[in-house]
């Protein structure tokens, strides 16, 4: 590839001059509500004949010429060289533009397109000076080529459409966009796509060739802005490949059995178009360049259905691809080519480095870093290299291997790894792992409590917390004080029964991370027959009426002291959650709950004695109620 680069620096220009354009008396119609237009087109058989000999169809495209009769000579003797002229339907349309409907005075009835971009798709004209009734994608023209001849020829198995220059461009685009290929194939018919010496083609994404001249293709942005744009890339389709769909459009070409030809000669193409030049600097370069992508793009398993071939001491000449081996053989099936390109050494991908997870670690643990999970589609990895980034300072252990390590200081900061793999093509690939220190979670065994004689008492660390993620478990003890039973002591909420003595009882909470780092905390109840008040009866109006209950609760929240319930929640006397309400949001004029004595399954409750709780930012008020069935 370097060789091909060095001659298009070394490119001559070919001068060309404009030639008289033959437009045949043959048409294709197409009608619209009512409404009949018509195109011109070369053929051996009329495209409306029936017949149950035809096997072949071939569909040869012009350039900006407009040179079909060229073409249609050319595909004609061809056939006739493969032995396949009466099984063959050949057919050369011609998409005229406006300038020719007046020099050559094709009447009015004819269809006529954009000079620029007729081969993508774009719907014909309607002018003031050459009105029409209706306008026609010429992709829905090939749309309906298609769908006559296989109506009209039941044996029909196979349907070429190729191409050359700006013919050819269509190729590639109607293969990804066109409509008509899935009702074909259920018929059984075999479609092929074979563009010859394409200046342009058609990306799937904003990566394009980083190096034209590289004897092994990489992709990466440009910073091109209009290089994917429609009809270089995917953006502000047009109304046809619009409605075809971007999702359809890539599933399309990866089906297609599409076959590149292009000249050895083929140095021509040059642009001010930066869109077209990314994608190379010459017709021979773009092709091989876009070989490699769709092999980038979709996998090495594109190269079972596109194929690629050079053809030697051929200039931008149709016939020149033609007739030769691999034009014979892409076209009409027949003969032997073995000049097709292995897709897969065209191009490499960038490995693809895997670091792991992101961690969370104890400090004074050792460190894993894994990147086995890192891969090379193309080839292998070669090499791995672990650097620290930012952070406190380590030793790396073992960072030129698939898996490293190293101590987790005792503390400081959250540690950044990168982690690069370099494939059997040196190219590289980077990812990044962040060890974070893993924090001791913060128990709150809630604040020391008065309680009365042969009280049911409630042992809250609700507000218990863990800084890098979730609690995973709680243990309530007792420390001191007459023995007591504690239920639900594994849980944030435990309950027990207050002795029927003067008592001071102290109790620890101890809460554990994922990690297994633990806190405590302790609280004390006070045990004596003149209890004080700890819900604040007379501080605000939160009340629970009826109390006793039996049907519904009405539990009012607002309060008079600047407390603000955020969420109320109702326990059983073991400490379980039955139900909870947030009320963070609620309209403080309204701050009142209907609750029917029903769990949050909808499951109504059993006879007995109940906690309502009621949690506001710093502090929580708890009350007893009993519900009697």
């Amino acid at each position: 590839m370097n060789a091909i680069y060095q001659l298009v620096v070394l490119l001559c220009f070919l001068t060309t001059t404009t030639a008289q354009i033959n437009f045949p008396s043959t048409k294709i119609h197409y009608a619209i509500s009512g409404d009949t237009l018509s195109q011109p087109y070369y053929r051996n058989i009329s495209i409306d004949s029936v017949s149950e000999n035809i096997r072949y169809a071939i569909i040869s495209l012009h350039g900006d010429g407009r040179n079909a009769d060229e073409h249609f000579n050319i595909i004609t003797q061809a056939a006739a060289n493969a032995g396949l002229e009466d099984s063959t339907v050949l057919l050369a349309p011609i998409y005229p533009f406006q300038e020719d409907i007046e020099q050559y005075n094709l009447g009015d009835d004819i269809l006529y397109w954009p000079d620029i971009d007729w081969n993508a798709g774009d719907l014909s004209r309607n002018t003031q000076s050459n009105p029409r009734p209706f306008r026609i994608s010429s992709f829905s023209t090939m749309d309906t080529i298609y769908h006559r001849l296989a109506a009209n020829n039941p044996s029909l198995k196979r349907i070429v459409l190729t191409g050359h220059s700006a013919g050819s461009q269509m190729v590639v685009r109607y293969a990804a966009g066109g409509r008509a290929q899935e009702a074909l194939n259920d018929l059984g018919v075999e479609l092929v796509y074979v563009p010859t010496n394409t200046p342009s083609f058609l990306y799937y994404d904003d990566n394009r060739v980083l190096n034209q001249g590289a004897d092994v293709f990489e992709f990466g942005p440009t910073d091109c802005g209009s290089a994917s744009q429609y009809k270089y890339g995917l953006d502000n389709l047009n109304q046809y490949m619009e409605e075809t769909g971007e999702t359809a459009i890539k599933e399309n070409y990866s089906l297609a059995g599409v076959t590149y030809l292009i000249g050895q000669y083929d140095f021509g193409g040059q642009t001010n178009t930066c869109a077209r030049m990314v994608q190379g600097n010459s017709r021979l370069i773009r092709t091989h360049v876009y070989f490699s992508y769709v092999g980038f793009f979709y996998g090495d398993s594109i190269y079972n259905k596109h194929r690629m071939a050079e053809i030697p001491e051929a200039y931008h000449e149709f016939d020149q691809i033609v007739f030769t081996d691999c034009g014979m053989n892409a076209l009409f099936g027949v003969g032997d080519c073995d000049l097709y390109a292995d897709g897969s050494q065209l191009f490499n991908h960038r490995p693809n480095a895997d670091a792991g997870g992101d961690q969370l670690v104890n400090p004074g643990d050792l460190v894993l870093l894994n990147a086995s999970q890192s891969y090379d589609q193309d080839g292998e990895i070669e090499a791995y290299s672990w650097t620290q980034i930012s952070g406190s300072p380590i030793n790396i252990d073992f960072s030129d291997s698939v898996v490293a390590q190293f101590t987790m200081p005792e503390g400081g900061e959250n540690i950044n790894i990168e982690l690069m793999v370099v494939d059997n093509e040196l190219a590289q690939g980077t990812d990044t792992i962040k060890i974070v220190f893993n924090q001791p979670p913060n128990a709150d065994a809630g604040e020391d409590q008065q309680v009365g004689y042969s009280s049911v008492v409630l042992l809250d660390g609700t507000q218990s917390f863990d800084t890098n993620g979730e609690l995973d478990g709680f243990l309530w003890e007792q420390l001191s004080g007459d023995p007591v039973s504690v239920f639900s002591a594994d849980q944030s909420v435990a309950t027990f029964y207050s002795p029927n003595i003067e008592a001071t009882l102290s109790f620890v909470l101890s809460v554990f991370d994922e990690q297994g780092l633990s806190d405590k905390d302790t609280a004390s109840i006070f045990v004596s027959s003149l209890s004080i008040n700890a819900e604040g009866e007379g501080k605000n109006k939160i009340s629970l009426f009826p109390n006793p209950f039996n049907s519904m609760l009405f539990i009012n929240y607002l309060s008079q002291k600047g407390f603000d319930a955020k969420r109320v929640s109702v326990y059983n006397i073991i400490g379980e959650k039955i139900i909870n309400w947030d009320v963070s949001n609620k309209n403080t004029e309204n701050s009142f709950i209907y609750w029917g004595a029903k769990d949050e399954r909808g499951f109504e409750i059993r006879s007995g004695l109940y906690f309502v709780r009621l949690e506001g930012d710093k502090s929580s008020i708890i009350k007893k109620v009993t519900y009697l069935k």
